[in-house]
């Protein structure tokens, strides 16, 4: 799992590590490992425990590093007995605990192939498999751990329907959008009796997927098996994000290569599926973006031929390492992390710390077994060759340092920007402890903003917004406005006091607040709010169509009659007047009128280049949600810009295309 990751020692040293890395394109053949590796972490064979398998790794916010797998008794068959057992470092995976069992068999035959994510919401969740028998039946469950993994809810059944459903471990994830995405082997049985013959190996690939943080789950419209003769089908499928709604599945088969499947609306539909160029045996490759870029990294058995090969076609050996900047579509040579070929290599689990990649795998052979030592290595950056795209790198410091150096309203864009690019949990946590002295910075009124918008639980929210509600009914509050355009941003709908004063203000208040009174209205239900808020629209004050253009965006506005009214307010603004660049922001990020759309998207880039500081803010908010790889060059001289809400309009777009999910 890629836990937030404290970025204030993380990212010079991945500057330091990644830039100056191999940048060049693949080659035909293998790239030579530079040095030998640190010594691996071995949990070998035991009389006690002859297999330990299939685990998840995951950083707690203490900097704890916990490695949860599978631990069996009384055989090496992945229908043995076993248990969830847990070692923990706390140097950065550089040495280990003893083991300690987390999940105990109980009633079950079997247990087995953990899967841990950090939710947006600040969770744990932990996913693994159960089996009440040996070959008919294989379910999916879930549980939580609210105090950073000292204490588990009740494991829950989220797989429905009865059969055997294969998760492997460290599989799971959770989209930009917050979507959960489980992807399941489906094996059909061919008979009753708890015996091998009645297990199918011919997998399907299917999916479900969560938009509640796993209190609910459905199952995608579609499913695959292998389009050609085969014994394994589409078996022990892995899943990326490569971009907003545009996922990634590749599946382990008997083919010689790993294939692939896509969905270009979050999983609920899926192509048909494709070859890859990773030419492997049967067995699972593991894929994962390193932090802050959009380079893959893919751990798999390489067959190509670019490196020795193994006797027999399905022996798992080497384990090589290769990197893909094009979203999978080519990888670049493969480079050796294990090279005995005699040697059985396997689920392996990705995780980054702030200097390398930790790799937790099965590393057997044919004297203790294929499927019985469990290694966790620790592979350094700097031994790594990865070509690499380090602007969204060099972003993620930009942000950190303007957020650091800051005293202004400025430090607030940059924790929302980096936000955006992933680190919700990191800011939470440095704003937390601004909180306490909230009322001493000019910009207390972001503080809470921003702990709202991190917040794990609605009362935490809720307490944030209070702090808010409390600034805006305080007629004498210096920071009034703002408080009340935070209620609007917040999407708060306003009760008592605080409602009251909103129609006080949009019935007679200060010209420069009954627009924002406008905004926390529609928010809040009032029915005249939005003609009044398009009205402003047409107001001979500037500002005042400013701000109805801003809050209209920021409502995510779709009534049609509004709508119309934005699109004729951008045709109709003047190009030197203020409010121009908010119209044309507004009217492109909410597709008012599709014939015009391509022409304000050409001004907002116009903007970009020649506009005001507060102009090229808003047009880089305005671009944000429809944002293009293509386009990214266009943002690059805004990196340099001496102006910080440039650089952080910049930055924010690189991390919101680059960002990986939560995996």
């Amino acid at each position: 799992m890629t836990s937030p990751l404290s970025l204030r020692l993380m990212l010079p040293r991945l500057l330091a590590g990644l830039l100056p890395l191999l940048l060049a394109p693949a080659t035909p053949a293998a790239v030579p490992a530079p040095a030998a590796l640190p010594a691996p972490h071995d949990l070998s064979p035991t009389p006690d425990h002859p297999r330990s398998t299939e685990g998840a790794l995951l950083t707690l916010r203490s900097g704890r590093i916990i490695f949860q797998y599978s631990q069996f008794r009384e055989g090496q068959h992945d229908h043995s007995p076993s248990a969830i057992a847990e070692i923990h470092s706390d140097d950065g995976g550089r040495t280990w605990s003893e083991p300690r069992v987390v999940v105990p068999t109980g009633s079950y035959q079997n247990i087995m192939s953990v899967s841990l994510l950090r939710l947006a919401s600040g969770r744990i969740a932990r996913f693994h498999a159960v089996k009440t028998n040996k070959w008919l039946s294989c379910q999916i469950v879930l549980s939580y751990s609210d105090d950073e993994g000292a204490t588990w809810t009740a494991p829950r059944q989220i797989t429905a329907a009865p059969g055997y459903f294969v998760l492997n471990n460290d599989r799971v994830i959770q989209t930009r959008s917050g979507r959960l995405i489980v992807p399941l082997g489906y094996h059909r049985t061919r008979g009753t009796a708890d015996e091998r013959d009645s297990w199918d190996a011919r997998a399907i690939a299917l999916w479900i997927f969560s938009d509640d943080e796993g209190r609910t789950w459905r199952e995608a419209d579609t499913w695959w098996t292998l389009p050609v003769a085969s014994g394994s089908g589409l078996q022990e499928p892995g899943l990326v994000e490569l971009s907003d709604g545009l996922l990634y599945t590749w599946c382990r088969t008997d083919q010689g290569e790993q294939w692939s499947l896509l969905s270009r609306d979050e999983g609920r539909t899926w192509s048909a599926p494709q070859l890859t160029t990773l030419r492997s045996p049967t067995s699972p490759a593991s894929l994962k973006f390193i932090p802050g870029t959009r380079t893959l990294l893919a751990l798999y058995n390489d067959h190509s031929g670019a490196l020795p090969r193994p006797q027999g076609r399905e022996r798992r050996a080497p384990l090589a390492a290769a990197f893909s900047t094009d979203g999978a579509q080519s990888w670049s040579a493969p480079q050796v992390i294990e090279p005995d070929l005699t040697g059985w290599y396997c689920y392996t689990s990705i995780h980054f710390t702030e200097d390398a990649v930790l790799l937790g795998y099965v590393a057997g052979n044919d004297q203790i077994g294929h499927l019985s030592r469990l290694r966790v290595r620790r592979v350094p950056f700097s031994w790594l060759q990865v070509p690499i795209d380090a602007t969204p790198v060099r972003g993620r410091v930009i942000l950190r340092e303007i957020q650091d150096a800051d005293e202004t309203w400025v430090k607030i864009h940059a924790a929302e920007a980096r936000i955006v690019g992933g680190e919700a949990a990191a800011v939470r946590r440095e704003f937390l402890a601004l909180a306490a002295r909230a009322d001493a910075y000019p910009y207390r009124v972001g503080i809470w903003r921003v702990l709202a918008g991190t917040a794990p639980t609605p009362a935490d929210r809720a307490a944030a917004v209070a702090e808010v509600v409390k600034i805006f009914v305080t007629p004498a509050s210096p920071d009034r406005s703002q408080a009340l355009e935070t209620l609007g941003k917040l999407g708060v709908r306003l009760e008592g006091e605080a409602l009251s004063a909103a129609r006080q203000i949009a019935a007679s208040g200060p010209e420069g607040l009954r627009g924002l009174a406008f905004w926390a209205l529609r928010n809040s239900g009032e029915p005249q709010a939005l003609e009044q808020l398009c009205g402003l629209l047409r107001s001979p004050n500037e500002t005042q169509r400013l701000i109805a253009a801003y809050a209209l965006r920021w409502i995510k506005e779709t009534d049609a009659g509004a709508l119309r009214q934005l699109a004729a307010a951008a045709a109709a603004e003047p190009a030197s007047s203020a409010a121009h660049p908010y119209l044309q922001s507004a009217a492109y990020a909410l597709h008012a009128d599709p014939a015009r759309h391509e022409a304000w998207r050409t001004r907002l880039f116009a903007v970009l280049e020649q506009g005001t500081v507060a102009a090229r803010w808003e047009a880089c908010n305005g671009l944000l949600s429809q944002a293009r790889p293509e386009d990214l060059p266009r943002y690059l001289p805004l990196l340099d810009d001496p102006e910080s809400d440039a650089r952080i309009g910049a930055a924010m777009t690189f991390l919101h295309l680059a960002a990986p999910p939560r995996t």
